[in-house]
């Protein structure tokens, strides 16, 4: 094609334009898939990054435990032990009265810690007290193991075999809520004082979970018309 100034000229085909601008939009896609690829990959590798840090932070030993770690957990078998035999003596003459739900609990749950206390002392070369030691030396109240805070005496026990009734309910309530908040005194000492974190983690869940049963059982007295 010619132009009146005679000159030739080859204006682009509508075909070539739309070629143009595929080929431009294509590149553009190109380009930004690339730097998304690129950040992914430097996001993916920050990540891994941690999470490799986090796993090997893991696989470090605990920090070993102290006195009080040893001595907390010793004594605490003890007391979790009352504990069982006060659900025991309550169960044996009222499966199925008004306590009943809560001293199962107690049996329950207080046996698990029984199984984590002794493997944690296992773990590090200790075996539980002696029935004869001082116990709570490690928190500067020494006293026999027996009257650790509270621990009911063999009279007590006695009177709760025999209870039945509304009177065994009543019991094992007041029994239990003084037990409870005598393991809140050395677990509280325990969680604040404790050298290795995952005792030290456990003594605190037993200062909540036990006030929370504290609660619990003022709650069924009042609902069973106890008081």
């Amino acid at each position: 094609m010619r132009t009146q100034a005679g000159v030739d000229e080859s204006p682009s085909s509508p075909e070539n334009e739309v070629e143009q601008t595929i080929s431009d939009e294509t590149t553009q896609r190109l380009f930004r898939g690339v730097v998304i690829a690129l950040v992914a990959l430097v996001v993916i590798g920050l990540f891994a990054g941690a999470a490799i840090w986090a796993l090997e932070g893991d696989d470090g030993e605990p920090t070993p435990m102290n006195a009080v770690d040893v001595g907390f957990l010793q004594d605490m078998i003890d007391h979790h032990g009352q504990a069982l035999a006060i659900s025991e003596n309550y169960l044996e003459n009222n499966p199925d009265g008004g306590a009943a739900p809560y001293a199962s609990e107690v049996i329950l749950y207080q046996t698990r810690d029984l199984g984590w206390m002794n493997d944690w002392l296992d773990e590090e070369g200790y075996t539980p007290g002696e029935a004869d030691r001082e116990a709570m030396a490690w928190m500067n109240e020494p006293t026999p193991v027996g009257e650790m805070p509270g621990m009911p005496s063999p009279e007590r026990l006695a009177e709760l075999a025999d209870a039945s009734g509304d009177d065994a309910d009543r019991l094992f309530f007041e029994i239990m809520t003084d037990h409870h908040l005598g393991g809140v005194h050395m677990a509280d000492h325990a969680a604040a004082n404790g050298g290795r974190e995952d005792i030290v983690e456990f003594a605190g869940a037993v200062v909540r979970n036990q006030r929370i049963e504290v609660v619990e059982y003022e709650a069924a007295v009042r609902r069973l018309g106890l008081t």
